[in-house]
């Protein structure tokens, strides 16, 4: 059973910048999102041991990298820990989306998925069924340092605050979120499979 769990969300990209919803596509982080990253890794308490899975994504691996570069770790790439696939979205402007009929319904609610994309409840049910898995299979008091989207810690932060049934309007979570009872953490994520 894991002794802490810490979500970190990768910084700005270039895409970002540019007002493109990115999923699952990639764009190169931004300095000061590198910088960030690599001042959290020499910064960051990390009891021993620690596992550290990251998602496959471009983005999210090489914020993981520089995290764990100080502490010689290596990341484990993760697919289920993967940003939300928009489908016809992927790369649209958020100016467009604005004008987009459909996209509200698709921004929002749980059970609506995207032409050729995941839903919200499809990356829920990937990313907790993860979680829940590595945190029932860790030796005893390790920490679990995951790293990962604004969507993915967005949709574990709604659960638990009990706003799973509501409209999905998370705010985007800070950088580091650390969850010091984990047990209790997956026990709300697990009752959400």
């Amino acid at each position: 059973m894991s002794a802490r769990l810490l979500l970190v969300r990768h910084g700005r990209t270039t895409a970002n910048a540019a007002g493109l919803l990115m999923g699952r596509t990639d764009a190169p982080l931004l300095p000061e999102a590198r910088a960030a990253a690599t001042a959290l890794g020499h910064d960051l308490d990390l009891p021993e041991p620690v596992v550290v899975h990251t998602s496959d994504q471009p983005r999210a691996r090489l914020t993981a990298h520089l995290i764990c570069h100080p502490r010689e770790l290596h990341p484990i790439p993760d697919p289920a820990l993967r940003e939300r696939d928009f489908g016809r979205y992927t790369l649209t402007a958020f100016a467009d989306l604005a004008h987009d009929p459909h996209w509200p319904a698709v921004d929002t609610h749980y059970d609506v998925r995207p032409e050729g994309g995941e839903s919200l409840a499809d990356v829920e049910r990937r990313l907790f069924t993860r979680l829940v898995h590595l945190h029932d299979t860790l030796p005893p008091q390790t920490t679990l340092l995951a790293v990962g989207h604004s969507t993915t810690w967005r949709l574990v932060e709604a659960a638990l605050n009990q706003r799973r049934h509501d409209r999905f309007d998370e705010p985007i979570p800070p950088p580091l979120t650390v969850l010091d009872h984990p047990r209790e953490v997956l026990e709300v994520l697990r009752d959400h499979l």
